[in-house]
């Protein structure tokens, strides 16, 4: 009412409220909850156009009211309205105008009391129950709040706003299928109606009901209303039922409307990989990448997508067929990016195929020379395939564009370490274990730089790069290993060597090394029955080295057994001749 009566001139709004009030008076109800009150002067039954002076006074009381609170004056308003109240006590326009008063003022529990009030004076006035529906939501008393609304709707069933007011509030209140149907009668009211439908979605999805989405969704649909993100929602629910058809006859439509939308064509494509129809999906993303009119953002991401399906099943030679043709006509129309390069390294990669991989990573690393990831692949590539000075080589380049990258530096020192270049290996991972990089690869780079100082035998340097690869990372079994084992062999902190040799096997139970770690820890204790067992152990597991062998050997001589011993000091010189020194053992 008050949103009318802010446009009214002062006369009109007199005539007006007058008018209303009267209306109002008229009723004859009962207090609310049948409280029995102190009779008090009536206006029942005085014609508009005679009223008693009392009357009168509260009328205009009333109309004061009322203009204060339009004016935000809640102190004087209150005071106008409280006087009227108390002669048109039985007015509902009077309580209901209070109530809103009150709401105003943040005084709840007034505001309730006159809206009740306003509500059993008149039961089937919407708009008085609606103010006592504003104070229930306020005090979120979502129970009352439903039930006035039904009770508004016994008079007005078709009452669209108060049904969407209680879908609403059923959904707040967690009743989501409550809502929906409520949702539903609006709808039988309306007919197809786009928002509807996306409420009901929106309840469907907190029910985590996929179903009742998918229902909705071809609703909108079939209004013609749904844009191609409905049609992407809804071919994505149907990829997460396992219904491919489905799936494919939705993002089918949604390339009909769009023919080079990336997401629809590599959904359906993946749907045509899951049915292993490969042709159908090189073809489908083929064409595609051969469009000119297609960004090269997008060409690939779609080649990326297809990668990845490579690379979670690399035994398919179908997909690696399609794979391969799609990015041979991505690299065909734009060899001169340097990112397609990349993805091209990485196909090559998973596929085993190296060779093909270095000359790809050698053309993004020319395109694109700061791109650090791309040298580190190309060094790491390398020495993975064992050509340490292409490694090294490759890396003293690298560090002229990136810099003191740490695992660039790591893998030169590697591959001088294992190129028999100690002193050149220890150089450059002495300076990448000094570079800012995670806790764990700090670690792996100073158990290498252990292992290079005691090949070096500079034994202090070299415990204390075992002990700071442990403490930053007390799970490096190689460097417990490690460690362990050249403390064995010269003799110091067996008690120390032995525990670092037990974690080393609690973290890596069948390696052959680790086994006869643990095995020689025990020989230099003296304890060759246990030493027998773990080296034994190694033996078993077929990747025993010759120095195993030849340690299976001395505990034999230990252990007595001089016949056993010489065939394990044979079988070690036949495993590695450069061991000479074992002629001098055998008879």
């Amino acid at each position: 009412m008050s949103i009318l009566i802010r446009f009214l001139p002062y006369h009109l709004l007199s005539a007006f409220l007058i008018a209303v009030l009267v209306a109002g008076c008229s009723s004859s109800e009962p207090a609310a909850n049948g409280a029995e009150e102190t009779p008090r002067p009536s206006a029942a039954g005085v014609h508009s156009d005679v009223l008693t002076e009392v009357e009168a006074a509260a009328r205009k009381d009333f109309i004061r009211g009322i203009t204060a609170k339009e004016l935000e004056d809640y102190e004087k308003a209150e005071e106008h309205l409280t006087r009227a109240q108390s002669i048109l006590y039985q007015s509902p326009g009077v309580n209901h105008a209070l109530a809103g008063l009150y709401y105003k003022m943040d005084d709840y529990v007034n505001g309730l009391y006159y809206a009740r009030r306003a509500v059993d004076q008149e039961p089937e006035n919407k708009w008085y129950r609606l103010k006592l529906v504003d104070g229930y939501r306020s005090q979120g008393n979502h129970e009352d709040v439903i039930q006035q609304l039904d009770s508004i709707l016994v008079y007005h069933p078709s009452d669209l706003d108060v049904l969407y007011i209680k879908a609403q509030v059923q959904s707040v209140k967690g009743d989501y299928e409550g809502s929906n149907k409520t949702y539903q009668r609006i709808l039988d009211l309306t007919g197809p109606d786009r928002s509807i439908y996306y409420q009901r979605i929106s309840n469907f999805t907190r029910l985590e009901d996929t179903g009742g989405i998918i229902d909705e969704l071809n609703k909108v649909l079939e209004t013609n209303q749904g844009n191609m993100n409905t049609l992407m929602m809804l071919s994505q629910l149907y990829l997460e039922e396992d219904k491919l058809d489905e799936a494919r006859v939705t993002l089918e439509k949604a390339l009909d409307r769009n023919p080079r939308h990336p997401e629809a064509l590599i959904n359906l494509a993946d749907i045509y990989i899951r049915q292993e129809k490969w042709d159908r999906a090189g073809e489908l993303l083929g064409g595609l990448i051969r469009d000119n009119d297609v960004d090269t953002s997008d060409k690939l991401e779609i080649v990326q997508y297809v990668i990845s399906r490579y690379a979670s099943d690399p035994e398919n030679d179908a997909l690696k067929d399609t794979t391969e043709d799609l990015v041979a006509a991505l690299l065909e129309s734009e060899s001169e990016n340097g990112m397609i390069h990349a993805m091209a390294a990485e196909f090559f990669n998973l596929a085993d195929e190296p060779g093909e991989a270095i000359h790809h990573l050698r053309e993004t690393t020319r395109l694109l020379p700061e791109n650090d990831a791309a040298w580190r692949q190309l060094v790491q590539t390398y020495y993975i395939d064992g050509d340490y000075q292409a490694a090294i080589s490759t890396g003293k380049e690298a560090d002229e564009f990136v810099p003191d990258d740490p695992f660039i530096l790591f893998f030169v020192g590697g591959s001088y370490f294992l190129e028999e270049e100690k002193e050149e290996a220890a150089d450059w991972l002495k300076k990448a274990s000094g570079m800012p990089a995670r806790s764990e690869f700090r670690s792996i780079i100073l158990g290498t730089l252990g292992d290079v100082y005691a090949s070096l035998e500079n034994w202090d340097r070299a415990d204390e790069a075992y002990e700071e690869a442990i403490s930053l990372d007390s799970d490096n079994d190689t460097a417990l290993n490690n460690y362990a084992y050249y403390l064995s062999e010269r003799g110091k902190r067996l008690q120390q060597a032995k525990e670092m040799a037990t974690r080393a096997l609690e973290l890596n139970p069948d390696n052959a090394a680790f086994l006869d770690t643990m095995g020689w820890v025990y020989y230099k204790l003296g304890d060759y029955e246990k030493a027998h067992e773990y080296i034994r152990a190694s033996i078993d597991t077929g990747e025993a080295s010759a120095e195993v062998l030849e340690h299976m050997g001395d505990v034999y001589d230990k252990l007595g057994e001089p016949d056993r011993a010489h065939y394990w000091w044979q079988k070690a010189l036949e495993e590695d001749e450069s061991r000479d020194y074992l002629h001098e053992r055998l008879p």
